[in-house]
C-alpha cells in the first residue's frame, strides 16, 4: 500500500515539475533571440560546463571555502538523486535489491558525507560567518531558508535510513523503515517538484547559462538584436532570451554586488536585484509585486522619484533612473558571477533605450552634447586640444607635418585636464628619449567614444568612430599608442586593422632593453589601483606592477581588493562628470582603502582614476598621508630625478 502511495506521489511530483519547466521555457522563449552565436563550438562550450558548472573551478578560484562547499553539496545531491532512482526501481524487486545493496550502501554513505558536509559549510558561511553580501537580502527571497531546511531534512532522514540498514541488514519490513524511507523519499520528491519554482532552478539553468556564455572579448560591447524598431531595452519584450535564462540561473549569492561601486555607495543599484527583477518581470509588470531596490536614494522632492519610475517601461520595473546611471560599467559584477550573467550589458542596453526615447537626465545630455560638439566631456573648445604642446620640454610632431611610425592617441583627459596634462608632458619627453617615432593628431584628434557607447549613445559612438577612422586613413595610420585605458579599450576591441599598444607596454619595453634607465630611487611605499578598462576589460594586471617593481626603492603593497577584484574609482559609464548619487562615493571608498595600506603613494594608470582618486583623497582629508601619482610620473621621477 505504501509503495502505491509513493508512486502516486512520484507522478504528482513529476507533473508539478514538468508544469514548472514548461512555464520557464515559455518565459525564456518570450525574449528576443540572441544576436550573437550562443551554441557554436559545442566541445569548447562543454569544457566550460565541465569546468565551471560541474567542477566549479570559477567559483573555487574566487572563494575557496564556498567553492568547496558547493562542490560537496552539488555532487552529494547528484549521487543522492541517483541513489533514490536506484532505490525506487529496486523497491519493486526486493530480491534483486539484495544483489546491488553492497554497492548501494557505499554510494549512500558517500552521498551523505558530501551532501551533509556541503550543507553544514554553506549554512555556517551564510548564518555564522555571514559575508557582507548577505547584509542586503532581495525583497522576495522567501525561499532561501525553506530550501536550506528542506535540504537538511533530506540529509537527516537519508543518514538515519542508511544507519538503520547498517544495523538491520535483514531488511525487516518495520514501521521504522517505512517512516525513514518515506520521509527521505518524499522530501526528495518535494525538492524535485519545487525546483522550477525556487532558487533551486539554478541547478538546471546554471549549466545552460555557462554553456551559452558569450565568446566576445570582455572589451567588446554586446550586439543589439536584429529586429525591426529595436532601440534598446525599453519593454520586457526587448529582453534577450539569454538574459531571461541567466535570471533563472542566478542563485542570489550576492557576489555581483560585493564589488559593485554603486551598491557599496548605498545607491539604488544592485546587480543581484536587477537580475532577480528580470526573473520576476511578469509579476512586476502586472503589479503583483513591486520592483525591488536595495536602497532608495533620498531626494528633496518625493514626487520626482515617482515621476522617474515609468511603470510601462523597464525603467521602473528593473531599475530606477538613479540606478541606471550609477553603473560605472566596471564589470565587477560579470567578473564575479559564477554563471556568467551579463548584468552590465543589460544596463547599457537599457541606457540605449532611454537615450533613444529622449529621456536621459540633464547631466548626461550635457555630457553627450559636449562630446558631440567639442569632442571632449568637459565641452572645452576643440582648438585647445593641443595647447599642452606649448609647454613640452621636447619637440612634439604633428601627423600633418611629418612622417611617423606610431600615432600617439593622447585622449581627452590627457589633453584637457590640467592634472593629467602634467603626465602628458612627462610622457612626451620619455617617448622622445627612448626613440619612439611618433606623432599626434592635435586638433584633429576626436573623442574615442568608449564611454559614449557605454552611456548608450550608439549613434554618436558610430559617428565618432567614423570620424576617427577617416583621420587615421588620411595619415596612413597603422600603429597606435593609447595613453588612456578607455581609449585603449575601444581602439583595440572596436577598431579593426590596427596594431594598438597601451603606453605602459612601450615604456616597459624601453626599461627592459635599457633605453630607459631608472637610476634615481624612490624610497616610498606604493599601492597600485587597477583601472577597470585596463584590468577586467583587457586583462592587463602585471604590466604596471612590473614597471613599479623596476623602480629602485619602491615597496609595492597591495590593497585587499586588487587585480580582478579591484574596486572601481567610480568614473566609468559617464560618471566622470556627474554628481554621484548615494550615501558615499566610490572614489572616497577607494581612497580610504588605499590609505589603510600605509602607502605614501597611490599609483594609477588611468586619467579618469587620477581625477577621481585625487578628489577622493582630498575630500577624505587624506592628502597629508597619501598622494596620487600616475605610474608614468614615477617612471619620469626615477629616470630624470
Amino acid at each position: 500500500m505504501l509503495e502505491y502511495i509513493y508512486y502516486v506521489a512520484l507522478v504528482i511530483a513529476l507533473i508539478v515539475f514538468l508544469k514548472g519547466i514548461k512555464e520557464k521555457i515559455d518565459f525564456i522563449k518570450s525574449g528576443q533571440p540572441s544576436p550573437e552565436p550562443r551554441m557554436d563550438k559545442p566541445l569548447e562550450r562543454l569544457k566550460f560546463v565541465l569546468k565551471d558548472a560541474l567542477v566549479l573551478l570559477r567559483l573555487f578560484k574566487k572563494e575557496k571555502k564556498v567553492g568547496i562547499a558547493h562542490f560537496l553539496l552539488l555532487w552529494g545531491f547528484i549521487i543522492l538523486f541517483l541513489n533514490i532512482i536506484v532505490f525506487t526501481i529496486f523497491s519493486a524487486f526486493p530480491d534483486a535489491f539484495r544483489y546491488v545493496y553492497s554497492t548501494f550502501k557505499y554510494m549512500m554513505t558517500l552521498s551523505a558525507i558530501l551532501f551533509t558536509s556541503g550543507l553544514i559549510l554553506l549554512a555556517s558561511i551564510r548564518y555564522i560567518l555571514k559575508p557582507s553580501r548577505f547584509n542586503k537580502k532581495y525583497d522576495f527571497a522567501i525561499d532561501d531558508d525553506v530550501v536550506l531546511l528542506l535540504l537538511f531534512y533530506v540529509a537527516f532522514f537519508g543518514i538515519a535510513l542508511k544507519e538503520y540498514f547498517r544495523f538491520h541488514p535483514n531488511f525487516a519490513n518495520t514501521a521504522v523503515v517505512d517512516f525513514l524511507w518515506f520521509s527521505h523519499a518524499f522530501s526528495i520528491l518535494a525538492i524535485f517538484a519545487l525546483i522550477p519554482y525556487t532558487k533551486l532552478m539554478h541547478i538546471l539553468a546554471a549549466p545552460i547559462s555557462v554553456y551559452t556564455k558569450t565568446r566576445r572579448k570582455p572589451g567588446e560591447t554586446r550586439p543589439a538584436p536584429q529586429v525591426e524598431d529595436y532601440i534598446g531595452l525599453v519593454y520586457k519584450k526587448d529582453l534577450q532570451r539569454r538574459d531571461l535564462l541567466s535570471s533563472l540561473a542566478c542563485m542570489r549569492c550576492g557576489r555581483c554586488q560585493d564589488l559593485c561601486p554603486a551598491f557599496n555607495s548605498k545607491n539604488s543599484l544592485s546587480p543581484m536585484f536587477l537580475i532577480q527583477n528580470v526573473r520576476n518581470i511578469e509579476k512586476i509588470s502586472t503589479g503583483k509585486i513591486e520592483m525591488a531596490r536595495p536602497y532608495i536614494v533620498k531626494k528633496e522632492n518625493k514626487e520626482e522619484i515617482k515621476e522617474e519610475i515609468k511603470e510601462e517601461t523597464l525603467v521602473g520595473q528593473l531599475l530606477d533612473m538613479d540606478a541606471l546611471w550609477a553603473c560605472t560599467t566596471c564589470k565587477a559584477c560579470m567578473e564575479n558571477c559564477p554563471v556568467y550573467v551579463e548584468h552590465t550589458d543589460i544596463i547599457v542596453e537599457m541606457r540605449r533605450g532611454v537615450i533613444e526615447r529622449g529621456e536621459a537626465p540633464p547631466d548626461i545630455r550635457d555630457l553627450l552634447t559636449n562630446i558631440q560638439k567639442q569632442k571632449n566631456p568637459w565641452g572645452e573648445a576643440r582648438f585647445k586640444r593641443d595647447q599642452w604642446v606649448k609647454n613640452a620640454e621636447v619637440e612634439v610632431k604633428f601627423a600633418k607635418d611629418s612622417e611617423f611610425d606610431w600615432l600617439w592617441f593622447v585622449g581627452c583627459a590627457h589633453s584637457f585636464d590640467s592634472r593629467n596634462v602634467q603626465v602628458t608632458l612627462k610622457l612626451a619627453k620619455i617617448l622622445k628619449d627612448i626613440g619612439v617615432n611618433y606623432a599626434i593628431l592635435g586638433r584633429e584628434e576626436g573623442c574615442c567614444g568608449n564611454d559614449v557607447r557605454r552611456i548608450g549613445e550608439e549613434g554618436l559612438f558610430q559617428l565618432l568612430k567614423e570620424e576617427n577612422l577617416k583621420t587615421f586613413e588620411k595619415y596612413g595610420v597603422k600603429k597606435i599608442l593609447a595613453t588612456s585605458p578607455h581609449c585603449y579599450n575601444t581602439l583595440v576591441n572596436e577598431h579593426n586593422g590596427y596594431e594598438v599598444k597601451f603606453i605602459l607596454e612601450t615604456i616597459y619595453d624601453a626599461i627592459k632593453s635599457g633605453k630607459l634607465q631608472l637610476k634615481n630611487p624612490i624610497n616610498k611605499k606604493v599601492t597600485y589601483h587597477d583601472p577597470c578598462y585596463l584590468g577586467r576589460y583587457n586583462g592587463i594586471y602585471d604590466l604596471p606592477r612590473k614597471i613599479l617593481k623596476s623602480i629602485p626603492g619602491i615597496k609595492l603593497v597591495e590593497m585587499p581588493r586588487n587585480r580582478e577584484k579591484s574596486f572601481c574609482c567610480g568614473a566609468g559609464g559617464g560618471n566622470l562628470v556627474r554628481e554621484y548619487p548615494g550615501e558615499d562615493r566610490p572614489n572616497n571608498i577607494r581612497a580610504r582603502e588605499a590609505a589603510e595600506t600605509g602607502a605614501e603613494i597611490l599609483a594609477v594608470a588611468c586619467p579618469f582614476c587620477m581625477i577621481m582618486l585625487e578628489d577622493g583623497v582630498k575630500s577624505q582629508k587624506l592628502d597629508e598621508k597619501i598622494i596620487v601619482k600616475d605610474v608614468i610620473e614615477l617612471v619620469y621621477e626615477s629616470a630624470y630625478g
